[in-house]
């Protein structure tokens, strides 16, 4: 868990503390869209819910991060055997072979997805919530698209050698004892929304947010392990000893803001409790 204190701002009456964590298991800096923007992910076609990516992805990895097993090779069998040709009157046969095939090795497409990844890509990955990505194959898109929820940082050869922290994570995938890991930076945008839990009241309130979630922020249900939409308000370059307060968007608002340091430190992301 990343626990940070976060005030209300200096503008409301009352100031009450916020404890903010995310429930990355091994953990973007975005673009900031123009202010009053849709607060909806944008509407792209395909089957997957309003404001998801689409494409008719497959099923995703789980939230863990497990590698994936890798395929069987296929079955090659020799064509021929020896053969006796008996010739007549006592005389020798000649024996007739046939060289035994090569094994042939099954593609695997996913393996090759992993592969054609380059740091810098971008990929329209995401957390549901349900404990899994939307997809097991790493979709890469442009970088300024709607549905580029994760910038790759770098590709190794395991998890464990990826960069940890808020917002970050990585998706791994082990072909015929080969693994290919791709690091993942949350990009945030503004309008977009996450999935969070918070727990309390008042001064109590503590608010554990999916950082590598997105949801449609009209969702009228959430998985079970969260209870809160959070809407993106501000992805900000962050400045010293930042905190809530930093997330005023104009003179004298009493918005309550829920921020969070991510992008190693460097970026402030400010959020709210999603009104409709």
């Amino acid at each position: 868990m990343w626990i940070l204190v976060a005030a209300a701002l200096a503008f409301a009456v009352l100031v009450l503390p916020q404890v903010v964590t995310d429930d990355d298991k091994t953990s973007f800096a975005g673009s900031v869209l123009p202010s009053g923007g849709d607060s909806r992910l944008p509407s792209l076609p395909g089957g997957l819910p309003s404001g998801l990516p689409s494409g008719g992805l497959p099923s995703g990895l789980p939230s863990g991060l497990p590698s994936t097993s890798a395929p069987g090779y296929g079955a090659g069998q020799p064509t021929g055997g020896g053969g006796t040709d008996g010739g007549s009157g006592g005389g020798g046969g000649s024996v007739r072979t046939q060289e035994p095939a090569t094994p042939t090795v099954a593609p695997d497409p996913t393996a090759d997805a992993y592969r054609a990844v380059s740091p810098g890509d971008c990929l329209a990955v995401y957390d549901t919530g349900y404990d899994d990505y939307n997809t097991r194959i790493p979709y890469r898109v442009s970088c300024g698209a709607g549905n580029a929820y994760m910038w790759v940082s770098a590709v190794r050869s395991s998890g464990g050698a990826c960069p940890q922290g808020p917002g970050r994570n990585y998706m791994s995938y082990t072909s015929r004892g080969q693994t290919t890991a791709l690091c993942l930076t949350r990009q945030f945008k503004v309008g977009y929304c996450l999935l969070a839990k918070q727990s309390g009241s008042g001064a109590q309130a503590r608010m554990n947010a999916g950082l590598m979630t997105a949801v449609d922020c009209d969702d009228k249900r959430v998985p079970a392990q969260y209870n809160q939409i959070l809407h993106i308000t501000g992805v900000y370059r962050a400045p010293a000893n930042a905190s809530a307060r930093n997330c005023a968007r104009v003179q004298g608002d009493r918005t309550y803001y829920w921020s969070w340091l991510v992008n190693g430190g460097r970026t402030l992301l400010c959020t709210m409790i999603y009104q409709g």
